[in-house]
């Protein structure tokens, strides 16, 4: 049996498809033909049965009843020959009393050598069954005897040999199976030819998807329009996946690229300023000042590869499990820590936080988003302008909106904004140190707790607010 299973397990879609079909018309079309046939069968034995009924009825009138003894004369009954045939076209009469004695049996008894075996009836109402005589198919129809006052005098017991209607029936049944067997052949070889044509997509598919390589995700899989089926949408959702593929390819490619090009900047100044300083021997305060510059780059470096490293785990598909944090509490922390470097900026910042709001997070991923936007507000806002931070509920989300007087931005670079290392061409980001990463990894996160962040500007010099929703925990959304 399991090696049944095992060789029906290997076999393709389209040649299970036409096996279980098959199967199932072979099931429908056997108890359809069992139920026909046995119609049928039932119905040759109440025509039969009706023949000898006619029989037994024309032999009733020369039937005597004289008490428990029974007589029957027979020379004037028009079907005497009937009598005497042989066992093709013979009818076999015997007549019982009531007590079951026989007294009276045709003369073509005596031409056979096997008994009739008798199955007298215990009730006194007619009675037929189907028995097996000289090794023929034989109906015996056993038929009350009734005196004028109704009394019941014997039985008369009419046999004829259905052999002829037998033939027909086995022909019959014949008929039924060779029609069954070609009816499956058939419905097998249509249904494997349709299955294979249903399922012709699924080659093109396969056949598609083998020659997509990680260098070639342009090539897409063909969509039949004309017929919307599942396999359409399979194939749609193939396409759709490789175009998720597709982008996050260039993504990482662009990210590569851009990682290696970042770096390479602070370690290259790192090298030239090594390589110059062991030309020759220098004064003290110049290797003090060539010291501090490399330790501007290396802070410069280690920012970003922690951005690098914060990005890369947020976007992991394997994260622990977020937890209910008190973000009312956090954004007053960080901001306190904030507020100290805007006054010694001469910036005047504002802080507007609603008590007791919570939400389902990790609470480090929430200080890196208001870290991130609060220093860009501070890094780019001038002296003597402000910085506003906001953290309110608004129908089932809550809102952190950071705003400031700083420089701004276009709409060209607000296209850009949470691209990786996208800085502004304008002069005054170019001339502040960043990496490019901080919003980056602000929308990485924000996206991780199904949120939404925007960023707003009037134009350069007029400065920018950022909006971040995040969903509040289910028990507070009332």
């Amino acid at each position: 049996m399991s090696r049944i299973t095992g060789y029906f397990d290997r076999l393709s879609i389209s040649k299970k498809l036409a096996f279980w079909y098959g199967l199932s018309l072979f099931l429908m079309l056997s108890l359809f033909g069992y139920f026909l046939y046995e119609s049928f069968h039932q119905s040759i034995h109440h025509n039969y049965d009706r023949h000898l009924r006619f029989e037994a009825e024309q032999l009733l009138p020369h039937i005597d009843i004289a008490g428990d003894t029974l007589s029957i004369d027979l020379s004037d009954y028009s079907r005497n020959a009937a009598l005497k045939s042989d066992v093709e076209f013979g009818t076999y009469v015997r007549l019982f009393n009531r007590n079951g004695e026989l007294t009276y049996e045709s003369p073509n008894f005596t031409d056979v050598d096997q008994p009739l075996e008798t199955d007298i009836p215990n009730t006194v109402d007619e009675y037929s069954l189907s028995i097996q005589w000289l090794e023929l198919p034989a109906r015996t129809l056993f038929h009350p005897i009734r005196d004028t006052a109704g009394t019941f005098g014997g039985w008369l017991e009419v046999t004829g040999f259905e052999w002829t209607l037998h033939d027909e029936l086995s022909r019959f049944r014949q008929y039924l199976i060779i029609l069954i067997a070609i009816s499956v052949s058939f419905s097998i070889l249509g249904g494997f030819w349709l299955s294979r044509r249903a399922l012709s997509p699924v080659t093109s598919i396969i056949d598609a998807a083998k020659s997509i390589t990680a260098t070639d995700l342009d090539q897409r899989i063909p969509v039949n329009y004309q017929v919307h089926d599942e396999l359409t949408d399979l194939a749609e959702t193939f396409n759709m996946m490789l175009y998720r593929l597709q982008k996050g390819f260039k993504r990482e490619k662009r990210f590569t690229s851009d990682a290696a090009h970042e770096l390479m900047t602070p370690l290259s100044s790192l090298r030239s300023d090594a390589e110059v300083m062991l030309r020759k021997p220098r004064s003290m305060e110049e290797y003090r000042e060539t010291i501090q510059r490399m330790l501007m780059e290396t802070r410069r470096m280690s920012e970003m590869v922690h951005l690098l490293l914060q990005l890369s785990r947020v976007e992991s598909v394997h994260h622990a499990e977020a937890e209910r944090v008190n973000l009312s509490r956090i954004t007053k922390a960080v901001a306190a820590e904030y507020q100290q470097l805007a006054k010694d900026k001469n910036i005047a910042m504002e802080v507007n936080i609603a008590p007791e709001i919570q939400i389902k997070a990790h609470g480090a991923y929430i200080e890196e988003i208001i870290n991130n936007l609060l220093e860009n507000a501070l890094k780019y806002t001038p002296e003597g302008g402000s910085i506003e931070l906001q953290l309110q509920r608004s129908s089932g989300e809550t809102v952190l909106r950071v705003s400031d007087t700083g420089i701004g931005f276009d709409s060209e670079a607000k296209k850009h904004l949470f691209e990786r290392f996208y800085r502004a061409h304008q002069r005054d980001v170019q001339e502040r140190p960043g990496s490019g990463l901080g919003l980056p990894l602000v929308k990485a996160i924000v996206e991780l707790y199904d949120g939404k962040i925007r960023a707003y500007s009037d134009g350069p010099g007029k400065g920018s607010t950022f909006e971040v929703e995040l969903p509040l925990s289910e028990d507070l959304k009332s």
